[in-house]
């Protein structure tokens, strides 16, 4: 219950980037369920013009897509200052064995990465883990 003393904060927004429409439909409308915002790109080109207008609080990656791969994206987006804090989760189907993206690309802020398929609720509960609630409530001024 929200008292006069506290108002909640706008919901917290996430850019899912994947080719399969599918799955990202299906991620978009899961996380508005659980009260996040969420938009979707196709491939990186397409995502690098949405960040340009949404500064969102965390990005869904997928690594193989057309025009521009995850992570042609990701070292464009983190050449400008303005977007280089955004946490990233990389869920692919094509992880190269081993190896651990937050580790090995620690200067691209890479905070985790699901290997595809991912079950639903392993998704939320790794966004919850990263990001926290959708929405949180904040003492009024």
């Amino acid at each position: 219950m929200v008292t006069t003393s506290e108002r909640p904060v706008p919901r917290k927004w996430i850019l899912v980037v994947d080719d399969n429409s599918r799955l990202r439909n299906l991620w978009i409308e899961v996380l508005e369920g659980e009260g996040y915002a969420a938009v979707g790109s196709a491939d990186g080109l397409a995502a690098g013009e949405l960040i340009r207008d949404l500064l969102p609080d965390l990005i869904l990656l997928d690594l193989r897509m057309p025009r521009a791969s995850g992570l042609d994206f990701l070292k464009n987006m983190r050449a400008n200052a303005k977007w280089r804090g955004i946490p990233v989760v990389i869920v692919s189907a094509h992880l190269d064995e081993g190896r651990d993206y937050s580790l090995a690309d620690s200067g691209l802020n890479i905070v985790g990465q699901m290997e595809k398929p991912v079950a639903v609720a392993d998704l939320v509960a790794q966004v919850r883990k990263i990001i926290g609630p959708a929405t949180s409530i904040q003492p009024a001024r």
